[in-house]
């Protein structure tokens, strides 16, 4: 097809016949523009196709924009751009553009019927959808369709959901799999509550969670059938005892996880064993609470328990009631413990724990375990507190007990020993090694408990990952016990001051070892109240196979000395992620300049209360850059700027 042979659409102004008869000038030159403007047509069709062919949609609809500037009044650029959208599935945009060129294009135009068509195709394939969830097995929409439709979705007691009216079937399927979740918001005094949403779908319902502060909640509980409600979370604040004691009986016999956080002193039946008498079926279970009291009968379907009561009632007595009552806990999450002495007693009991946290401030997957493992595989034990101190013999004993199976171990606080010689590897029998251990972490109050942390690194072979709190005592020990490891793959920092010796003495010690060092991610936690300069920081220049850096500084106006040491990280060649934290101050200046010349980078995150436009520019001269994550205030028009020269920009706000 030519698309200058209709002479109704010309490219440039029309020459009329008789003036180009009498000036050849004119009528050779005309034939060429007609003759150049017919081969750009074609050669630009021909490369907006090659283009769309190879999933290069943006620039294949660059092409067909600039055939309709040339000729506004052809058919060609309307049907390529039309055809590109109906490739990509963006079939109301084919819509509108094959409608624009029915509006512009002659009706002459030899091609005029192909828009017809292309309008016809494009409009039948936008608005013909296809009811694809009642055509798939249940189990695939309730495994795969459902999670996708529902991700980051709260589904609210008194406001209808969208995806539950879209059609009948719709309906009728998400409610076969009695899966949904909803959310009931604690609401002021004043307003007025609902519940028609929540009564309409409540047989369907698998998980609820509420905020209950007024008995008006609880009414939910009355009007609503929850036949198949298996998930209960209710923090109450103020709520009557009578009232929690209803909702649960309600629900008891399909309910198996509960979360409960209940610390009123209108609530003195609210506690462990309450709970299990009006719940015997749960396997998980959290709650909070004033009061423990004695269990009397097992409860063998628990599985998971975390517990946090008053340290008045949390007796050494009390726990081991607790564990003779509960044979078949897995996770153990207690908080107050009165005494280290009960952990010799934990798998006497629990002879299937594998997760036990005994304190606060530490998160563990409860999922994050392999059953077919004998012993325990997860210990956090320890308070961050100067005046609370622990006999270190019942958890030395646990520790050695289950050191075939251990994998990740966090010891906090202070401990003491009745012989400190327990404490020293030295004394342990030379058999002893927890070979499976992987993942430890320390912040240790008192030499004692840094002597023991020390011992355990020393006798740890396959240790991975280690994290060492700034206030830990004996650091140079400990340091000298981690140089020592020969699989060291990840070393955090919490908390720590500009001039602490002992980073700079593991790192200098992995600079030294050149490629052959193990370590490939760094995490650096600042001190906030730490004013001294940096003495670590030149030699993470010296990193031969750092791959993962992270450094925080989220109270600190960096210095200038912050500026010039970042700029040592040019030299770590093998560098392929950087993650910058800056809490509420702004990136400092100059710091991004530094770096856009690292060879390697390819991810980087920057979280800031704001960054300058210039650093935000410098961004573009990363020479392998390929996803930006920015947590700051940044103009639009920089993001743009970012988009067109990086495959991935992320910009969420600080």
């Amino acid at each position: 097809m030519n698309p200058t042979s209709n002479p109704n659409n010309p490219p440039f102004p029309a020459i009329s016949s008789s003036l180009q008869q009498r000036d050849t000038t004119i009528s050779t030159a005309t034939k060429e523009i007609t003759q150049l403007t017919c081969q750009l047509m074609e050669n630009l069709n021909r490369r907006s196709t090659a283009l769309a062919n190879g999933a290069n949609f943006d620039l294949a609809l660059r092409d067909a924009a600039v055939m309709r500037v040339i000729i506004p009044t052809s058919s060609l650029g309307y049907l390529k751009a039309g055809n590109i959208y109906q490739q990509r599935g963006q079939h109301k945009e084919a819509v509108s553009m094959y409608e624009e060129g029915l509006l512009n294009v002659p009706s002459g135009d030899q091609c005029y019927t192909n828009l017809e068509k292309g309008h016809a195709d494009a409009a039948n394939a936008a608005y013909n959808s296809i009811d694809f969830i009642s055509q798939l097995p249940l189990d695939i929409v309730e495994s795969k369709i459902l999670p996708l439709v529902f991700h980051d979705y709260k589904l609210e007691a008194d406001t209808p959901c969208p995806y539950l009216y879209v059609s009948r079937t719709w309906r009728q399927r998400i409610q076969q799999c009695n899966n949904l979740s909803f959310h009931i918001n604690r609401l002021p005094i004043d307003q007025p509550f609902q519940f028609r949403e929540l009564e309409r779908f409540s047989a369907h319902v698998k998980t609820l969670s509420m905020a209950a502060g007024r008995q008006v909640t609880f009414s939910a509980f009355n009007g609503c059938d929850f036949s198949n409600l298996t998930s209960l979370s209710m923090i109450s604040h103020g709520s009557e005892e009578a009232d929690i004691i209803h909702a649960l009986e309600s629900v008891q016999p399909t309910l198996t996880h509960l979360v409960l956080y209940t610390v009123n002193e209108n609530t003195p039946r609210i506690h462990l064993r309450g709970v299990l008498e009006l719940c015997p079926n749960l396997v998980s279970l959290k709650l909070t609470t004033l009061t423990l009291h004695p269990l009397s009968v097992q409860y063998p379907k628990l599985t998971h328990l975390t517990l946090s009561a008053d340290i008045v009632t949390n007796s050494h007595e009390m726990v081991i009631n607790i564990l003779s009552h509960l044979p078949s806990l897995v996770y153990l999450d207690i908080f107050y413990v009165p005494d280290s002495q009960f952990l010799t007693s934990v798998c006497q009991y629990c002879p299937n724990m594998k997760l036990l946290k005994c304190g606060p401030s530490h998160v563990f997957n409860e999922d994050n375990d392999d059953r077919d493992v004998d012993g325990l595989q997860k210990l956090f034990f320890g308070y961050h507190d100067v005046y609370r101190m622990h006999n270190a013999d019942a958890l030395i004993r646990l520790l050695h007990d289950n050191h075939q199976s251990l994998n990740h171990v966090v010891l906090t606080g202070k401990v003491f020993a009745a012989e400190s010689i327990t404490l020293d590897e030295k004394s342990w029998d030379a058999s002893l090694n927890f070979n499976c251990l992987e993942e430890f972490e320390v912040d240790a109050l008192n030499d004692q408990l840094a002597l023991l942390a020390m011992s355990i690194i020393r006798r740890s072979p396959h240790l991975h990952r280690v994290t060492i709190g700034n206030h830990t005592a004996n650091q140079h020990y400990i340091s000298n016990a981690v140089k020592g490891l020969t699989s060291l793959q990840m070393l955090s920092a919490i908390q720590l001051t500009r001039a602490s010796q002992w980073l700079s003495n593991i790192l200098e010690h992995h600079v030294q070892l050149g490629k052959d060092s193990t370590l490939k991610e760094l995490k650096i936690d600042m001190d906030y109240n730490d004013e001294s300069t940096f003495n670590w920081m030149h030699a993470i220049g010296g990193l031969k196979t750092l791959q993962r850096l992270v450094i925080s500084t989220p109270a600190i106006d960096a210095p200038s000395d912050y500026v010039s040491a970042m700029a040592t990280i040019k030299g770590c060649p093998s560098l392929s992620y950087l993650d910058l934290y800056y809490g509420r101050y702004p990136a400092p200046a100059e710091t991004i300049a530094l770096l856009k010349r690292h060879p390697t980078l390819q991810c980087l995150h920057i979280r800031a209360s704001s960054i300058a436009d210039r650093d935000i520019i410098n961004l573009v001269s990363f020479p392998n850059l390929q996803h930006i994550i920015i947590n700051a205030g940044v103009d639009h028009s920089l993001i743009r700027l970012l988009q067109e020269h990086i495959q991935k920009v992320e910009h969420r706000l600080p």
